[in-house]
C-alpha cells in the first residue's frame, strides 16, 4: 500500500469516526466548541509554525492577488451556472448562492490536506492565498450583498457603523490573521524558527499535531443525511466544484505553473468549501429586514445554512477522492476532463433527480387514492 493510499484511508477513516459520534454531539455548543478550538487555536498555530519555518520569498507576495482574481472569476461565472440550472426560479436562493459560490474557506476544507500532502511550505503559502480570498469574502461580497438587499426592497438603508466595525475587525483581529501578521514580522526582521524559544515551539507543535484529526472528525460530524436537501444542493456543488477547477486549470495554463506539486496545490485550493462569512453577511441584512417587517427577504437563510452544512464534507470528500490519482492533476488536460466530468455530473444531477422525486410523490398520491377506494369499497 502506498503512502498516499495509507494517509487518505486514515483520512476517511477519521470522518467515519466523526460520522459514528454524532450521537454523542447532540446539540450545538460541543460541535461549536470543537470548531472553536479549531479555528482560533490548531489552524493559526499550524500556519504560524509553517511561515516561520520557511525562508521568505517575494514571489509569495503575489498568492493574496491570485486569489482576489481567483474569487472575482469565479463570481463573474456564477451566474450563468445558476442560470443554466435554473435555480432563478427561486430568486432568494439564486440570491444566497451568488454570494457562496465565489466565497472559499481553505482552512477548515483544505490546509490540513495541503498540510499533509505537500507540508509546511505549501501551507505557507496557502495562508497568504487565503489572506487574499478573506479580503474579497469580507469587504467586496459584504457591500454586494447590501446592493442585493437594495436592489430588493427598493430602497437605501445605511449601513450600520457596527457592521463596519465588525468587517475591520475580522479582517485585523482574527487570531489566524494576527498572527499570519507576526510571522511575516518576524522572518521580515531576519528571524525564523530558530529565534523562537524551543518550549514554545515544542508548544506549537503539539497542537499542530491536533488540527487534521480534529477537523477530519468536524467534517463527519457535520455530514447530514436529508434527501430533499441533497437533491438540491449536490448537483449545485458538482457544478461549482467543476467550474472552480475550470477556472484554476486556464490560469495555471496562462501563469505557465507546471511544477508537479504546484498543480496539485491549486487544485485542492480550487476544491475548497464555501466560507461562512458571507452566510454572516446575509444573517445580518435578514435579521435588518425582519425588525423592519420585510415579508419577501432578500436571502433563504435556512438555504444557505444547509448549503454551508454540505459544502465542507462535500469538498474534503472530493478532494481525498481525486488524490486517490493525484498523478492525473500533473497533466493539465486531465484537468480540463476531470473538470468537464463534475459539470457532466452536475447537470445530470439537476435532470434526473428532480423527476424521480416527482415520479416518488405521485407514485405515492396514487397509492393513497388507491387505499382510500379500498377502505371505503371494504366496508360494502
Amino acid at each position: 500500500m502506498s503512502l498516499v493510499f495509507s494517509k487518505i484511508t486514515t483520512f476517511f477513516l477519521l470522518i467515519l469516526l466523526g460520522v459514528l459520534l454524532k450521537s454523542k454531539f447532540k446539540g450545538k455548543t460541543e460541535k461549536g466548541v470543537l470548531k472553536t478550538y479549531i479555528l482560533n487555536v490548531a489552524l493559526p498555530a499550524t500556519i504560524f509554525i509553517s511561515l516561520i519555518s520557511i525562508n521568505i520569498d517575494i514571489k509569495y507576495l503575489y498568492y493574496p492577488f491570485l486569489a482576489i482574481l481567483f474569487n472575482v472569476l469565479i463570481f463573474l461565472a456564477s451566474p450563468y451556472i445558476l442560470k443554466v440550472a435554473k435555480l432563478h426560479k427561486n430568486p432568494q436562493k439564486n440570491r444566497t448562492l451568488l454570494l457562496l459560490l465565489p466565497s472559499f474557506a481553505p482552512g477548515l476544507s483544505c490546509f490540513p490536506i495541503i498540510n499533509e500532502f505537500l507540508g509546511s511550505e505549501a501551507l505557507a503559502k496557502a495562508s497568504l492565498f487565503d489572506f487574499g480570498n478573506k479580503i474579497f469574502v469580507l469587504l467586496f461580497l459584504f457591500i454586494f450583498a447590501f446592493r442585493l438587499h437594495h436592489l430588493t426592497q427598493k430602497k437605501q438603508e445605511i449601513q450600520s457603523e457596527k457592521s463596519y466595525v465588525t468587517i475591520v475587525k475580522s479582517i485585523f483581529l482574527e487570531p489566524i490573521n494576527i498572527l499570519i501578521l507576526v510571522a511575516v514580522i518576524i522572518l521580515s526582521t531576519g528571524n525564523n524558527i530558530s529565534s523562537i524559544p524551543p518550549f514554545l515551539v515544542d508548544l506549537i507543535n503539539k497542537i499542530k499535531g491536533t488540527l487534521t484529526p480534529l477537523v477530519l472528525i468536524f467534517i463527519g460530524l457535520s455530514i447530514v443525511f436529508s434527501k430533499k436537501v441533497i437533491i438540491e444542493i449536490i448537483p449545485t456543488l458538482f457544478l461549482r466544484a467543476g467550474l472552480c477547477l475550470l477556472i484554476v486549470t486556464v490560469m495555471m495554463q496562462i501563469f505557465g505553473v507546471r511544477l508537479q506539486n504546484d498543480l496539485l496545490f491549486f487544485m485542492i485550493l480550487a476544491l475548497s468549501s464555501v466560507s461562512f462569512w458571507p452566510f454572516a453577511h446575509m444573517t445580518l441584512i435578514d435579521k435588518m429586514e425582519q425588525k423592519a417587517g420585510v415579508k419577501e427577504r432578500t436571502f433563504d437563510i435556512g438555504f444557505g445554512l444547509n448549503y454551508l452544512a454540505y459544502s465542507l464534507p462535500f469538498s474534503t470528500l472530493l478532494i481525498l477522492v481525486l488524490l486517490i490519482k493525484s498523478e492525473l492533476f500533473f497533466n493539465l488536460i486531465n484537468n480540463y476532463y476531470i473538470a468537464a466530468g463534475l459539470l457532466f455530473i452536475g447537470f445530470t444531477m439537476l435532470l434526473v433527480l428532480p423527476k424521480k422525486e416527482q415520479l416518488a410523490e405521485a407514485e405515492t398520491v396514487e397509492k393513497k387514492k388507491w387505499g382510500f377506494i379500498y377502505f371505503f369499497t371494504s366496508l360494502f
